[in-house]
């Protein structure tokens, strides 16, 4: 019985070590699998992008992709037209669309758009920013005008509406002065 015993045993043992085998295996396999993809795929340097698993330099501000790079040639670039632009290195098939400052928006232009730059807005006079984008603003509203019996307590800007307060009583203010008057 004992030795049967220990047979069954030696035979447990040697099915838990192909399973362990396996296991490894496996693991090793996998293993090898993640690192060939790895190799496969490459990292573009900061001054390049991917395309198609080549990494082709970029286009210069002010200028788009003309054809990839492919093999031993370098990416072709052409220069912004119309009203375009890129104003950073890219891999755009495309120049962007440059902003528009509307009027109807309260809008004028600050800097016109150039090949390598955005248009920039701001708001028209007596007009402040409600949508500040970066260095420019998408949209304004005019600055609100204060009633009979408020006087502006701040000044609208560029960037921030008129303040208006009510007068204290005994006194008034048609509404344009910059504090009340008492009543004569």
């Amino acid at each position: 019985v004992y030795t049967m015993f220990m047979l069954m045993s030696f035979s447990n043992v040697k099915n838990i070590m192909s399973v362990i085998r396996l296991y490894d295996y496996y693991i090793i396999c996998l293993s090898l699998m993640n690192l060939i993809l790895v190799m496969r795929c490459k990292a573009c340097n900061i001054s390049e992008y991917e395309i198609d698993g080549e990494c082709c330099l970029m286009c210069p501000p002010g200028q788009h992709v003309l054809k990839h790079c492919e093999g031993n040639s370098h990416t072709e670039c052409i220069q912004c037209t119309g009203s375009t632009y890129t104003d950073l290195p890219n891999g755009l098939t495309a120049c962007l669309t440059c902003t528009v400052c509307d009027k109807g928006a309260g809008l004028r232009i600050k800097s016109e758009c150039m090949y390598n730059s955005d248009a920039l807005c701001e708001p028209l006079p007596g007009h402040y920013c409600t949508e500040p984008h970066s260095e420019s603003c998408r949209k304004a509203h005019e600055h609100s005008t204060c009633l009979r019996g408020q006087y502006i307590n701040q000044t609208g800007t560029a960037l921030m509406d008129t303040i208006c307060k009510d007068c204290p009583e005994e006194t008034y203010s048609n509404g344009s002065f910059m504090h009340c008057e008492p009543h004569t």
